[in-house]
């Protein structure tokens, strides 16, 4: 998930951990700007950005999506950054729209540096985490065994509690029943003994599906796979993409993605230009 900068205090020791995993494996990437992106890793973040415009559209938040990034007028929810970098060899662009923001929060910014292009350490960010998209080919599946979509408001409200129990804690109500009407969204989860042990969320863009929330009480190879073969059950023509840290990102690879390329989140509370 995403982090608010204005939020990255609360959620530092959250990610910790999973930033030293992250240094220690392959999927900490160098600073190479003339490394080639792997085209599955822009459909990632343009899928990303298509679920932005719905969660921001759900809580009635101003934003602006440009070609090369998705840019908050409104402060974002938590976990969501105020820029996302959509198209790589565009860091001339993307620094005019962190000058503005910068203004308008008062420097407290958070972005995802969606390709590991730039360089902003002399205007005050640093790493909060890293992490690697990932991609899976389009394939058939059946639903795992009790694994449901979530179609009603009740049932919606469950899901997102036990989301948040199982590693995103926030008070704020994330998920507006309203997206339940989008043909485009899908809750998913294995409800166990009257509750949700299990779950993720997809988003199906025109050339792929994202596959991100991904929780489960025990966390494993298993539990990860079930969640990509639900979403392979509804949208199974379409590949599936997504991104991982740390031990979810090696569950991932066991469950046949690929690693197609680094991201990152950035932060600062001084942003300087």
């Amino acid at each position: 998930m995403l982090t608010n900068a204005a939020c990255c205090s609360n959620v530092r020791t959250r990610f910790q951990k999973i930033s030293e995993v992250a240094r220690l494996t392959p999927t900490r990437f160098s600073e190479d700007h003339s490394i080639m992106v792997d085209k599955r890793a822009i459909c990632g973040a343009r899928n990303n950005a298509d679920w932005y415009e719905i969660v921001f559209s759900a809580h009635g938040l101003k934003y602006q999506r440009q070609e090369h990034a998705f840019v908050a007028h409104d402060l974002p929810p938590p976990y969501y950054s105020k820029l996302t970098v959509l198209s790589p060899n565009q860091a001339e662009a993307i620094t005019k729209e962190l000058i503005k923001l910068a203004k308008q929060f008062d420097g407290v910014l958070g972005l995802k540096d969606s390709f590991c292009q730039l360089d902003l350490t002399d205007n005050g960010f640093e790493t909060l985490f890293e992490a690697t998209w990932i991609w899976r080919s389009a394939r058939a599946s059946h639903m795992p065994d009790d694994w449901e979509i979530v179609r009603h408001p009740n049932d919606l409200a469950h899901w997102e509690d036990s989301w948040k129990s199982n590693g995103s804690p926030e008070q704020l109500r994330m998920f507006p029943a309203s997206l339940l009407n989008r043909d485009e969204v899908f809750f998913l989860g294995r409800r166990r003994n009257g509750r949700f042990d299990s779950g993720c969320i997809a988003n199906r863009s025109s050339d792929c599906v994202g596959l991100f929330n991904v929780f489960a009480e025990q966390p494993s190879q298993h539990s990860f796979s079930q969640a990509a073969d639900a979403v392979s059950a509804i949208c199974g023509e379409l590949p599936i993409v997504g991104y991982e840290s740390g031990d979810e990102l090696s569950f991932a690879e066991l469950s046949s993605f690929d690693l197609v390329g680094p991201l990152r989140i950035l932060v600062t509370r001084t942003a300087k230009f």
